[in-house]
Parts: C-alpha cells; sequence; structure tokens
C-alpha cells in the first residue's frame, strides 16, 4: 500500500509540476514585448519581536506593523524607527520589513 501512495504522489507531482510551467509560459509569452511601469502607492513598516517560548522550548514571534510611511523613506531610517521601537518594548526586534503596495501600469 505504501508503494502504492508513493506511485500515486509522484505522478500527481509531475502532473501539476507539468501543467503550472505551461501555465506560466503562456502568461509570460505574452508579456516579452510590454512596457510596465510600477508605481509605489504605500509603504509599511513591520516587525517580529520576541514572545515567549512555545512547549517545544523554540522562539515564538509576534508581528507588529507602523502603517503610513512615507513613499520616499529610507531603508536606514525605517531601521532606525524600529530599533528605536523596539528599544521601547520589552520584548527583542527579531526580524524588520518594509512592505511596498504598488500601482502596475502597462503602457500603450
Amino acid at each position: 500500500m505504501l508503494l502504492e501512495e508513493s506511485c500515486i504522489k509522484e505522478i500527481t507531482k509531475s502532473i501539476f509540476t507539468t501543467y503550472k510551467h505551461k501555465k506560466q509560459n503562456q502568461i509570460m509569452k505574452g508579456a516579452e514585448n510590454m512596457t510596465v511601469s510600477k508605481n509605489p502607492t504605500s509603504l509599511k513598516l513591520s516587525m517580529d519581536v520576541e514572545n515567549g517560548t512555545n512547549p517545544l522550548g523554540a522562539m515564538q514571534t509576534k508581528s507588529t506593523s507602523v502603517g503610513s510611511v512615507r513613499l520616499d523613506a529610507e531603508a536606514a531610517k525605517c531601521l532606525a524607527v524600529t530599533e528605536a521601537i523596539g528599544e521601547l518594548m520589552s520584548h527583542a526586534v527579531v526580524n524588520v520589513y518594509v512592505t511596498e503596495k504598488a500601482e502596475l501600469d502597462k503602457a500603450e
């Protein structure tokens, strides 16, 4: 029975991988000569902070974010802000992220 399950998984994996590549190629085929511009609309600054440990002893994190960040904000200043916020918190900052939301426009 385990052999049959293994065979089914391999066949399924093969089918879906082939389908994914075909679909991706179809999408990319029409985009070869297209000019697209990216216009940032908002930035969000997020950070993961330590939040205790799980029952197995591994560190857990909690995410918090600051919205309405200026679009022209420098990366170094974003990091400095998260470090300053981290100093005010009782838990250490583990990771820092900047999420950009942008509108894509196709030139005609």
